[in-house]
C-alpha cells in the first residue's frame, strides 16, 4: 500500500519527513531564524487561505490582501518579532480584472501598515486561478520566543479576543440582532479584516523571562494541543473559561443557539496561545495589561494530554491535519 500525505496528516508530514532536513535552532516553530551580522531576523512564509467570507458571498478583493498579510504577520508575532515587511507572490488568470488586483494590494498594504511593516516586492505569474503567497520578515526581540518552555508548571493564556470571527459568520448566515448596526460593523471586521497580535508579539520578544508561544491561525484548540505535545505537558483546561470576548459576539452567538465555547476554540480570531511559568504569571499579566487576555488552563509535566476539568477532550476535527 502506498502511503500518502492524507494518511499521515500535516503534523506528521512536517515532523517525520520535512523537518529532519531543516537547519536552524527554531525548526518546528512559527518562523525560521536567520542571523545576519549582529541582527537576528525571523522569517515566515504562508499562502493566503480562502477567506470564509468568500463562501458567504461577501468577499471584496481587499479581504484577500488582508488575509495574505495577517497569516504571515501572525507567525512573526508568535516568535516575538517586530515586523519589517513582506514579499507577495501572486498567481492569476489573464482574465483577472485590474480593479481586483488594486483592491488586493490596498488590503495588503492596510494590514501591513497597521503593524509598521512595508511591502518589499514580490512576483506575478499566470495561472488558472488567483492565489497569493506571502513571506514576511521581522527583527527578533531580546529573547527568542519559541514553542517550548522548560518550566514543568505553567499557565496557559490566550492573547486576543475570542469568538468574534464565528459570531460574524453566525450573524451573516442566520441574521443579525435587531438594532445592532455598530455590533455588526465591529464583528464584520473580524471576518473581513483580521488583526494579528503584532503589538503583543513585540512585547513577548522583550520580556525578561521565557514564554512559549504559537499562533492560533489553525484554531485555539489545535495550538493548545500542539503546545502540550511539544512540551510534554498535561494541560487541564478551565471548564468555563472567562473568555476575552466582545459582548456583541456572545449575544449574536447565543441568539441563534450556537456554542460560545466552540466559537472560541476554533480558528478565525488570530490569537496567540502562550505558556507562562507559574512564577512569572503576575509579571506576564502586568506586561499585557490592557490587552484581551484569557486564562485558559494549567499545565504540568506529563504526556501531552489535554482535557477539561470535567474530562472533555477536543473533537478530532478541531485538530489541524490539513490533508
Amino acid at each position: 500500500m502506498t502511503l500518502t500525505v492524507g494518511d499521515i496528516g500535516e503534523i506528521r508530514l512536517i515532523d517525520e519527513i520535512l523537518l529532519p532536513d531543516v537547519s536552524g535552532s527554531t525548526k518546528g516553530d512559527d518562523c525560521a531564524l536567520i542571523s545576519v551580522g549582529s541582527e537576528r531576523l525571523l522569517w515566515s512564509i504562508d499562502p493566503c487561505p480562502t477567506p470564509v467570507a468568500a463562501m458567504l458571498g461577501d468577499c471584496p478583493p481587499e479581504v484577500w490582501g488582508h488575509y495574505t498579510a495577517a497569516i504571515n504577520l501572525s507567525d512573526l508575532a508568535a516568535c516575538g518579532a517586530t515586523p519589517i515587511g513582506m514579499l507577495a507572490s501572486l498567481e492569476m488568470p489573464d482574465s483577472t480584472e485590474i480593479s481586483f488586483i488594486k483592491g488586493f494590494q490596498q488590503g495588503l498594504l492596510d494590514t501591513l501598515h497597521r503593524s509598521g511593516a512595508k511591502l518589499l516586492g514580490g512576483n506575478v505569474k499566470a495561472a488558472s486561478q488567483f492565489k497569493a503567497t506571502g513571506t514576511a520578515i521581522g527583527v527578533a526581540g531580546k529573547r527568542l520566543v519559541t514553542r517550548t518552555i522548560d518550566s514543568p508548571e505553567v499557565s496557559l493564556f490566550i492573547l486576543g479576543f475570542c469568538g468574534s470571527f464565528w459570531a460574524a459568520v453566525v450573524g451573516e448566515h442566520y441574521g443579525w440582532p435587531a438594532g445592532s448596526k455598530e455590533a455588526h460593523k465591529q464583528l464584520m471586521r473580524s471576518l473581513l479584516d483580521p488583526e494579528p497580535q503584532t503589538t503583543a508579539g513585540c512585547i513577548l520578544g522583550n520580556l525578561p523571562f521565557a514564554v512559549a508561544c504559537m499562533d492560533c491561525s489553525d484554531g485555539v484548540g489545535s495550538a493548545v494541543q500542539q503546545l502540550a505535545t511539544a512540551n510534554a505537558l498535561d494541560i487541564e483546561l478551565n471548564d468555563t473559561p472567562n473568555w476575552a470576548r466582545l459582548p456583541e459576539a456572545e449575544h449574536t452567538i447565543a441568539m441563534h443557539g450556537q456554542s460560545l465555547e466552540n466559537a472560541c476554540y476554533h480558528f478565525g480570531d488570530w490569537q496567540l496561545a502562550c505558556l507562562v511559568a507559574d512564577s512569572d504569571v503576575r509579571a506576564f499579566r502586568e506586561a499585557m495589561r490592557g490587552m484581551p487576555l484569557t486564562l485558559l488552563g494549567q499545565g504540568r509535566r506529563g504526556q501531552g494530554d489535554v482535557r477539561t476539568g470535567d474530562g472533555r477532550r477536543f473533537a478530532e476535527h478541531v485538530m489541524n491535519k490539513n490533508f
